[in-house]
């Protein structure tokens, strides 16, 4: 290493990537509405959530290519297993709290939406905003659009703006 140059290093990245996805090959359909989590959403989390052969075959395929460019750094090949896949229908200003899955990846896709309510935390939020921090940012506000999809790691901490009559799809990922 040159003593006189200035090395930069990227320590514990949160890397996130969106891609458009064409939602006319994603066919979704809900069963079993609840009102869930504290905010009391309408989803079918705890019900039902079907997608046709072709629209797995798709959405399967879009998440593959995106956790290849995720994964590049750490591993050349990787199965992974959907393990949930939920709607949530935000209605009347409803929104969700923070919150973290229990996976090593997870998707958002926003299905019918006039613009993304989606915020991420940094997973150092609260030192940042215990300091007299001016400098890194503690949130990052999306701006997603209807038809993308975010795949993220499942412990980068997000909540929902309140927002009406908008549709998103998640789910959980596993990498095996």
């Amino acid at each position: 290493m040159d003593d006189n140059k200035v090395n930069i290093k990227s320590l514990f990245p949160n890397e996130i990537a969106i891609k458009h996805l064409d939602l006319s090959k994603l066919k979704i359909e809900g069963k079993e509405f609840q009102e869930t989590f504290e905010s009391k959403v309408k989803t079918t989390y705890n019900g039902q959530t079907l997608l046709d052969e072709n629209s797995i075959n798709y959405l399967k395929e879009q998440l593959k290519e995106t956790l290849d460019y995720l994964l590049k750094p750490y591993c050349e090949a990787f199965v992974f297993n959907v393990f949930e896949i939920w709607i949530n229908k935000y209605e009347d200003n409803d929104y969700q709290g923070n919150h973290v899955h229990p996976a090593d990846f997870s998707f958002i896709i926003y299905y019918k939406t006039d613009k993304s309510y989606t915020v991420f935390n940094s997973p150092v939020k609260n030192l940042l905003e215990s300091t007299a921090n001016k400098i890194f940012k503690f949130q990052y506000e999306t701006d997603f659009k209807k038809g993308d999809m975010v795949v993220f790691p499942s412990y980068l901490e997000h909540w929902v703006k309140p927002n009406s009559n908008n549709i998103t799809v998640s789910g959980n990922i596993k990498i095996i």
